[in-house]
């Protein structure tokens, strides 16, 4: 028995072999990677609702100035939709609506907000 305790306090102690060199195969920045696997996804366009009952419009307004893809965004038209919104005309509502929901547009209001 003392033996074999013996013989695996010495595999434990014992270093491991080492690796003396390694290489990479990947590089992320690589110029000749043409991005030929990114795929880009169409986003519907921005459809206006004109049926839409105007305290309906301001509830949702409200709940899309608060989730937004960025979190900058998020704070900036949130503060904004909570201050303004009860105030606004109908057709400032549609223009709010189009300003916020139009595609790929956040960085633009994110920009322009600051």
């Amino acid at each position: 028995l003392f033996q074999m305790l013996a013989l695996s306090r010495q595999h434990l102690v014992s270093p491991l072999p080492s690796v003396t060199s390694f290489s990479r195969f990947y590089r992320g920045d690589s110029p000749s990677d043409s991005q030929k696997d990114m795929i880009e996804i169409p986003l519907p366009p921005w459809q206006e609702r004109p049926d839409e009952p105007i305290e309906t419009k301001r509830a949702r307004l409200l709940y899309e100035s608060r989730k937004r893809g960025m979190l900058e965004n998020c704070i900036l038209l949130s503060l904004f939709a909570k201050e303004y919104l009860h105030q606004m005309t109908e057709k400032q509502l549609n223009l709010y609506d189009r300003l916020i929901n139009e595609p790929s547009n956040d960085w633009d209001i994110y920009h322009w907000a600051t």
